[in-house]
């Protein structure tokens, strides 16, 4: 696992930039795609699944961990 991925599935994270800022979910993998936010680029990153059960990807610098302040 690279440098960028700091989380592992079942941590519970807050999304700090992007479309959906302010949401809290929890790491379902580790990926290295395109997310919502950047559809352009391939970066490392996570599926995030949210409290409504949409998931997210999202780039390994758009969370921190819940509760990180």
């Amino acid at each position: 696992m690279g440098h960028y991925y700091r989380f592992k599935r079942g941590d519970r994270v807050v999304i700090v930039s992007g479309q959906r800022s302010g949401m809290m979910g929890v790491v379902d993998s580790a990926v290295f795609q395109r997310t919502i936010d950047h559809p352009e680029d391939v970066s490392p990153g996570y599926h995030v699944v949210l409290a409504d059960d949409a998931v997210v990807t999202v780039r390994w610098d758009q969370v921190k961990i819940a509760g990180d302040g």
